[in-house]
């Protein structure tokens, strides 16, 4: 996958304020370097457990040492791009991906706060560590990525909430005269759009801050190395703009674990997958598999770039899971 690519069709809606739109682009880049960095972990685990017996302390020198070498040889693998690249992709993709939940009412109520307060700590000690080349273990400071034969299944917090927001506070002052001061207004529209402007972290960050104007539209410019193709830029905004409906679809895809849920939640949910209402048959929901899979076949985004043809394949997988599905449950 070239998420700079990728990221510069997001950056294009981003820049739109289509920021419903542009958090799902982010979130698939999120996912699948998040994916990469669980890849190094479970390489180091099975390292140290297969060599070095299971009771063996991890030593900080010697992780760091094993991850340089193993860090850039998967993200050259998955992405063609080796670790400073990458970690310049997953600043700004984090950064962005937040100020989309910050300015958008419905991304606040469906994103957790722990998940998002995570990440604005995990930002902040990217960029402020930016001499860091070991960044990948320090990032596994904060949390931990449980991937499961290739896939991300959850990224788990390794700090209590209110260390959280102690790392919060002390980083945003640390902050205030960089580059970076921007993630400091970021964190205060977020959490003035939740409606919490009297929490200690609201009103720390904003003494640091000082002068605070809601929802800044002067954000800091991405830094992508690869060159913009605004032509496919716009060829799939349009592409994302007019199936605004299904905006949110990969992102529920991800939370929703087939082999958990109960037959209720599978035929909510698959029924959604497959936009049925009303009265439902066994013809009305084969018409309804047929529409949708030859809309979103992959051939239809064939013009709009490699990455956006990936998003029209896992759609497709989607709703042939959805179908079979209910081709088993009501014997279609």
């Amino acid at each position: 996958m070239n998420i700079q690519k990728l990221r510069d069709v997001a950056d294009s809606i981003f820049e739109q304020h289509n920021y419903d739109d542009a958090f799902i682009i982010y979130d698939t880049i999120y996912t699948q370097i998040w994916t990469a960095i669980g890849l190094i972990q479970n390489a180091y685990l099975d390292f140290t457990n297969k060599y070095l017996g299971g009771s063996f302390k991890l030593n900080y020198k010697l992780r760091s040492e094993f991850n340089n070498e193993i860090s850039d040889n998967i993200f050259k693998k998955f992405f063609e791009l080796d670790s400073e690249q990458i970690l310049n992709e997953f600043i700004f993709t984090i950064f962005n991906k937040l100020q989309c939940i910050s300015y958008s009412s419905y991304l606040c109520k469906i994103t957790s706060t722990e998940s998002v307060y995570l990440d604005f700590l995990i930002l902040q000690n990217l960029v402020k560590e930016n001499e860091l080349k070991d960044w990948v273990n320090d990032i596994l400071k904060f949390s931990t990525p449980i991937v499961e034969d290739y896939n991300l299944k959850k990224i788990k917090t390794n700090l209590t909430d209110s260390s959280i927001k102690r790392q919060l506070i002390e980083n945003s002052e640390k902050l205030k005269n960089t580059d970076w001061k921007e993630i400091n207004n970021c964190i205060l529209d977020y959490l003035f759009n939740m409606g919490d402007n009297s929490s200690t972290l609201y009103t720390s960050i904003k003494k640091t801050v000082g002068t605070h104007f809601n929802k800044k539209t002067h954000r800091k410019k991405t830094q992508s190395s690869s060159k913009t193709d605004y032509s496919n830029q716009e060829k799939s905004y349009t592409y994302y703009r007019n199936e605004r409906h299904e905006k949110f679809s990969n992102f529920f895809e991800e939370k929703f674990d087939s082999t958990k849920a109960t037959d209720f939640e599978k035929a909510k949910y698959y029924g959604k997958v497959l936009g049925l209402s009303g009265k439902v048959t066994k013809s009305y929901i084969r018409k309804k598999y047929l529409e949708l899979i030859a809309k979103y076949h992959p051939d239809k985004v064939f013009d709009l770039g490699e990455e956006l043809k990936i998003l029209a394949e896992l759609k497709t997988k989607q709703i042939n899971a959805a179908y079979e599905w209910m081709k088993k449950k009501y014997n279609i």
